[in-house]
């Protein structure tokens, strides 16, 4: 099933909804605690035969309130998210630019206006610690004035917790950036990964013996330099790779600054203009200078190597 995509809410009209559950949030990474929630929309909706919906932001709202300050980075970009939400089995999505209007909407209204007259939702759900509305007036009590007011379903879910620590995109994001993949993917529920667009490099890896993919990701959070085994998906297909994060320092004159590329293993075409989803299934080494070209070749070979035994070990 392929989940509707709507933008912005301007031709929504209630009477052409047939009514909904419905989960707000920004739903970045859309990490375990998301994916509770999410899974609770789609059962109730299934069990009430109406839409499963997800209200969700285009930018991270403290972009808006913050915008001179350092912004909130991203785990995953918006087309990143909305695969991940797809892939959950929500029916549908609506994606809201946080603006100014948005900001100063009292939360009344918004739960008025917006959820119940638009969307016709009928239930909502939310973890416990979710704030909205003009000033952040609208908590959970505000919420449970309002289901009781206007006869909707509410349901507040709790922290999920995993090892006594909140699943939250803060922490993944933080052992993200660590290195610590292993536990960023324990808390996200999959493995750390990234998007984004292929583009044209030097075209230094071919010379070398290894063309790569040129990766500019659509999000900001990334692992660690170093080589990385993984696996990609391109145009409907899967391939085995190797992906480098680093700033190539055998090489003075790299102009591109920080790079990534993926070496896939088995492809030679180009895939230039296309999308790429990269996902990390263990580090093999840091990024290093080398002495020469022949030697960074050498230890390429030596990385092919060592990502394959990984692979054979993958089911």
């Amino acid at each position: 099933m392929c989940m509707k995509v709507v933008c912005g809410l301007g031709n929504q009209i209630k009477g052409k909804n047939a009514g909904c559950v419905v989960t707000v949030g920004v739903f970045d990474g859309v990490h375990r605690g998301h994916q509770k929630i999410l899974a609770g929309v789609i059962r109730e909706a299934r069990r009430l035969g109406v839409q499963s919906a997800v209200v969700t932001f285009a930018a991270h709202p403290t972009h808006f309130f913050h915008p001179a300050q350092d912004k909130v980075p991203s785990l995953t970009s918006l087309e990143h998210k909305l695969k991940f939400i797809e892939d959950a089995g929500i029916g549908v999505c609506y994606v809201l630019s946080f603006d100014r209007g948005l900001a100063r909407m009292p939360a009344e209204h918004f739960i008025e206006d917006v959820l119940l007259n638009k969307l016709g939702m009928v239930s909502l759900y939310v973890g416990e610690d979710f704030i909205f509305g003009s000033g952040g007036r609208g908590d959970i009590g505000l919420l449970k004035r309002m289901a009781k007011k206007h006869s909707f379903g509410l349901r507040v879910f709790k922290h999920l917790k995993l090892h006594n620590r909140i699943v939250s995109s803060t922490l993944i994001r933080a052992l993200i950036k660590a290195g610590n993949l292993r536990s960023a993917q324990a808390f996200l529920g999959r493995r750390v990964s990234f998007m984004g667009d292929v583009i044209r490099g030097e075209g230094r890896g071919r010379t070398l013996g290894f063309p790569t993919a040129n990766i500019r990701p659509h999000h900001e959070v990334l692992a660690p330099d170093g080589i990385y085994a993984s696996e990609a998906f391109c145009g409907g297909r899967r391939f085995f790779g190797l992906a480098y994060l680093g700033i190539k320092p055998t090489f003075k004159k790299n102009i591109e600054g920080r790079s990534i590329e993926v070496y896939l293993l088995g492809l030679r075409k180009d895939l230039y203009g296309k999308k790429m989803e990269v996902r990390l299934i263990k580090k093999i080494r840091d990024d290093k200078k080398f002495s020469s070209a022949d030697a960074l070749i050498s230890r390429m070979k030596m990385d092919v190597a060592a990502a394959k035994e990984i692979f054979s070990k993958q089911t």
